[in-house]
């Protein structure tokens, strides 16, 4: 079936070529969106005639730093404009400090279902895989050496990294037809970021602005699994006189599961309502709706990939004696509403005043199942009394749900040739995490309910309460105040910025079932300075100088343990986690022309404190428990170069990252110490690379993209790598000229691993060590549990028509 498919796919793809043979004269003497021979500021304040102008400047509420967007005069329906460098893989930027940025030229001509991780992998600091082939299921992203829940996400101006351990789930904020631009600042976060999971740098993710033109864009597309998707977005366009627009947009996307049983589905809305009341002033109200319906995987360990390879993963029979394989088990499925009021109002001349109001809100579950024995109804560490016979299989998820709201206000005063910047974050959070236990069919082994804390078909004890292994609500608090100051010399060629972020997080744990103890708590207070220099040379040439500090809360599973239907434990918490404490100096430099955009970064890190799950013995057991394990240096370079459109329609990028990064503690295992100091970390690529090739005319386009991946170890001793490899992509596609009520409507077709190649992409859990060793201390450590790795999809191929009305 698969085969089939890919030969209607080569069929229409040797039709588009041709037909871009025969066309593209006539193509370019028809009406081929042209350059401008003007160019404007993001913010639209002003129109020049040339497009270098001494840093003009666009700041937004959800934006990072500072950019200045050069665009033509007219852009297609997907928002492409033929103009931004690299093919919209880098823009002209003026921060103070490293930021990769990534534009609708670029996130347009991706799987249409792409997601804000998705797009940048081609980044030099970023290291991003997938293990499905088109993003609904989001992303794994690695920075410098550092996990995603390492980094801040701002969507929209409001934070959405998991409150209770940092994880981002991009599968849950915008559709790629509706996404603006995504911004990564590896290393730092500005003044006014809201996050406390931002160690290794944040993220920015923006929608895009409704249109002043009434009317709509819908794209369909479908590929390979069984992929389909159907979206539409709505325009009002400018309300009369009112200084309101607006687009609501919905998507519903599927696909079949590529390494065995089951299916990907999501359904999405997306919102966003603008009132400008002047020029300088606008409120804006965003909203995202996501549910989705997700299938797990079984990840192999390299010898089970070397004898299985894709095969090893869950049944698609329900066996009752072995029920834990059973793929219906493996099910991810979570819905969450994302809504965020960027107000931004010019009070007087010099004084301005920003204001975002959010809310976040979400309830899912993760799949599991146990087998009950006779007396062995637990519920924590005590046992209920249970109506459920012996040898019966339970549906026993981890269920979340979460509701969260915040606000991040800040006066901004100008006075000559000084900025002062004050503002307060304030957020408050409730994470509830459960075990419910609820039926299963027996004959065929579906839960009675995938979320299992809903319905009637929940176990309760003798007193009818409902059964859970584990209950725990997390109440978190966050204030942080920041004030930064900014002043300006020689002409506003040199600019010196200087400002501290002040972090106090209360934190506390309720638990309503039986544990060792009911009520924990943690309060943290850390002072955050950065200061930063930038110094412009001419309109071309930039020198930067930063420095900065950012932390990381420790995750709430330190602060209670989980149990099994038998009453073990299976993790434990911790005592006395200390934040994750970065410190991270910078210099670089950028230059940007007519043609060339380039920006070479060299960045050092220090890390304490470290965080990382290990086994250790809690009493005499050996649990996996987090905890702090010492300190970690990063250092390297990050280069970026890209070019507007040269020899007629080609915009070409490169970006190379070289990462010096080392363990700087022996990790405490076990009552020993592992011979880690030294030794790099796990997830730890040595050197990436990348490659984007764009052309297009206006009508024929195509966008080819390479990531060189080195290699990097898989374990804390350095006794596991994963080698070097090659991911592509390639994106071919024509863009008709304005018919009827039609604008720009298009066909696309995107190939994901062109040569089919099944490998390991990444790294999913590592390991203290794949072989025996020996401690600091003399203990022999004869056996751990071998690393596991992701697995790249095959060659995917996806086909999309598109148009705007």
């Amino acid at each position: 079936m698969v085969q089939k498919r890919l030969s209607v796919f080569h069929f229409l793809l040797a039709g588009t070529i041709c037909a871009e043979t025969v066309l593209a004269e006539q193509a370019l003497a028809r009406d081929v969106p042209l350059p401008a021979k003007t160019v404007k500021v993001a913010n639209g304040k002003g129109v020049f005639k040339k497009p270098v102008a001494p840093r003009p400047r666009s700041i937004n509420a959800s934006g990072p730093g500072e950019a200045i967007q050069v665009t033509g005069s007219t852009a297609s329906a997907q928002g492409v404009t033929g103009k931004q460098p690299g093919g919209g893989l880098m823009r002209v930027e003026t921060r103070a400090g490293t930021i990769q940025s990534v534009t609708r030229d670029f996130i347009s001509k991706q799987p249409p279902s792409a997601n804000p991780v998705q797009v940048l992998s081609l980044t030099p600091s970023a290291f991003v895989t997938l293990t499905e082939p088109y993003g609904i299921a989001g992303g794994n992203l690695t920075l410098r050496g550092l996990p995603g829940d390492h980094v801040g996400w701002i969507y929209n101006g409001a934070p959405v990294n998991d409150v209770g351990d940092g994880g981002f789930y991009a599968n849950q904020t915008s559709d790629g037809d509706n996404l603006k631009s995504v911004s990564l600042t590896p290393g730092s976060v500005d003044i006014d970021t809201p996050s406390i999971s931002a160690a290794a740098g944040a993220a920015y993710a923006e929608l895009i602005d409704p249109s002043h033109k009434r009317g709509g864009f819908v794209d369909f597309s479908y590929g390979s699994y069984d992929m389909h998707r159907e979206f539409v977005r709505l325009e009002s366009g400018d309300i009369g006189k009112t200084g309101v627009r607006a687009f609501v947009s919905f998507s519903n996307t599927a696909s079949d599961n590529w390494r065995g049983p089951g299916k990907f589905t999501r359904k999405h809305v997306d919102f966003k309502l603008i009132k400008e009341f002047t020029p300088e002033s606008r409120w804006t109200l965003n909203a995202s709706y996501n549910t989705n319906q997700l299938q797990l995987d079984m990840y192999p360990t390299r010898d089970q990939f070397a004898e299985y390879g894709k095969k090893l993963d869950y049944s698609s029979h329900f066996n009752k004696n072995d029920p834990t394989n059973y793929y219906k088990y493996g099910l991810d499925a979570f819905q969450n509403l994302i809504a965020s009021a960027p107000l931004s109002l010019k009070l007087v001349d010099g004084l301005r005043f920003d204001d975002t109001p959010y809310l976040w809100w979400g309830s899912g579950s993760i799949g599991g199942v146990s087998m009950i024995e006779d007396g062995q109804t637990f519920s924590g560490n005590q046992p209920v009394d249970v109506n459920v016979a012996n040898g019966t299989t339970v549906y026993s998820p981890l269920y979340f749900s979460y509701h969260r709201t915040g606000n991040n206000a800040k006066v901004t005063w100008t006075k000559g040739i000084n900025t002062l910047t004050f503002g307060w974050w304030y957020e408050w959070s409730r994470t509830n995490q459960a075990t419910p236990v609820s039926y299963i069919n027996q004959n065929d082994g579906g839960p009675a309910n995938i979320y299992g804390d809903y319905g009637p078909n929940i176990y309760r004890t003798a007193e009818g309460k409902k059964w859970y292994l584990n209950d725990h609500n997390t109440f978190t608090q966050v204030n942080m105040l920041y004030l930064g100051d900014k002043l300006k010399l020689l002409n506003d060629k040199l600019e010196l910025q200087a400002g501290v972020r002040l972090a106090m997080v209360n934190r506390k744990v309720d638990s309503y079932v039986p544990n060792i103890v009911q009520h924990r708590g943690q309060n943290v207070f850390e002072p955050l300075p950065q200061v930063s220099i930038s110094y412009t040379f001419n309109p071309h040439h930039q020198l930067y100088v930063r420095g900065s500090s950012s932390f990381k809360m420790p995750n709430n599973n330190t602060l209670f343990e989980l149990y099994n239907a038998n009453g073990s434990m299976s993790t434990a918490p911790s005592s006395n986690v200390k934040p994750e404490y970065s410190i991270n100096e910078e210099i670089g430099y950028r230059y940007h022309d007519d043609i060339f955009v380039g920006d070479i970064s060299f960045f050092n890190y220090n890390f304490t404190n470290r965080q990382m799950a290990v086994l250790s013995y809690f009493g005499s057991a050996p649990m996996v428990t987090t905890m702090n394990v010492g300190n970690q240096t990063s250092r390297g370079v990050d280069v970026q170069l890209a070019t507007r459109p040269i020899f007629g329609h080609f915009r070409p990028y490169v970006s190379f990252e070289y990462l010096d990064a080392t363990m700087d503690s022996n990790i405490r295992y076990l009552g020993d110490y592992l011979r880690t100091r030294g030794k790099r970390p796990a997830q730890t690529p040595h050197e990436m690379g990348a490659l984007g090739v764009d052309w297009d005319n206006g009508h024929i386009f195509l966008d080819l993209n390479l990531k060189y991946v080195g290699s990097q170890y898989a374990t804390l001793v350095n006794d596991e790598k994963l080698h070097s490899y090659i991911s592509d992509s390639l994106t071919v596609g024509y863009r008709f000229s304005n018919v009827w009520y039609l604008h720009s409507p298009q066909i696309q077709l995107n190939f994901q691993n062109l040569a089919g190649s099944l490998y390991r992409n990444g790294v999913y859990s590592m390991s203290p060590f794949a072989h025996p060793t020996t401690g600091m201390n003399g203990t022999q450590y004869t056996s751990s549990s071998a690393p596991t790795y992701t697995l790249a999809p095959p060659l995917c191929v996806s086909f999309s028509v598109s148009t705007g009305f």
